[in-house]
């Protein structure tokens, strides 16, 4: 599933990664760190123009970066550490949000991205 629409901002967006919609449609590469950013509309940058390259709301990507080992199957979450990315590490943190945005599929960087449309911010 990809849409085209909205604007990208800035320097806080990059294609592959992770971004939320803001509510005044304006996708920013999301983090486990921030309820804000990791708790809404999730999409992965197609390119550097939503508009023009879509986000992918759901479906098979190979993401531009290694999210952490190659077992089929797992869970994938927000990164706690690094705007944008992906990492089968579950994050740890208070106030991190643990929230299931799809599965590894093959090699460390191919996943079904499927967000998942609860999640649970840690005391």
């Amino acid at each position: 599933d990809i849409v085209y629409f909205g604007t990208a901002h800035g320097s806080k967006y990059a294609q592959g990664d992770i971004c939320y919609l803001d509510t005044d449609a304006v996708w920013t590469s999301a983090q486990a760190d921030a309820e804000n950013t990791s708790s809404q509309l999730l999409g992965v940058a197609l390119g550097a123009d939503p508009a023009i390259n879509g986000m992918l709301l759901r479906g098979m990507i190979t993401l531009d970066h290694n999210t952490a080992d190659s077992n089929d199957g797992r869970a994938i979450y927000l990164s706690e550490d690094t705007a944008g990315q992906v990492t089968a590490i579950l994050p740890a943190s208070a106030g991190d949000v643990v929230r299931i945005v799809g599965y590894k599929m093959g090699d460390d960087d191919e996943v079904w991205f499927c967000p998942d449309n609860t999640y649970v911010t840690r005391a």
